[in-house]
């Protein structure tokens, strides 16, 4: 992928490879390890979109920062902090526990 250009520019959560690996017949050896790590680590499909139209609704985070939270399942809200210091908007305390909140319903 080295000096490739790419046609998308936002992140996907493990969810999402595990839809679209799982829809490909022939996998390179690279891409049938991505699918199994997502097997393992992907969450139900109907927590996962409760999770995401729910912090959609929040409007604190952009797209690809929910999937990287909704990806990582954090256990603390100090682990929400430190993925959330990359975003380009900062939360507060208060909005941080509400996002912890819903991260927690999904990892139970």
């Amino acid at each position: 992928m080295i000096g490739r250009s790419s046609k998308f520019d936002s992140a996907v959560s493990i969810n999402d490879v595990e839809e679209i690996l799982g829809k490909r017949k022939d996998l390179t050896y690279e891409q049938q390890l991505a699918l199994d790590h997502a097997k393992k680590f992907a969450v139900p499909k109907a927590k996962y979109e409760s999770a995401r139209k729910a912090l959609k609704e929040l409007d604190l985070m952009d797209d690809s920062t929910i999937a990287s939270v909704l990806s990582v399942l954090p256990k603390s809200e100090m682990g929400l902090k430190q993925i959330m210091a990359g975003s380009k908007k900062p939360l507060k305390d208060d909005e941080v526990a509400k996002v912890f909140d819903i991260v927690k319903k999904v990892s139970v």
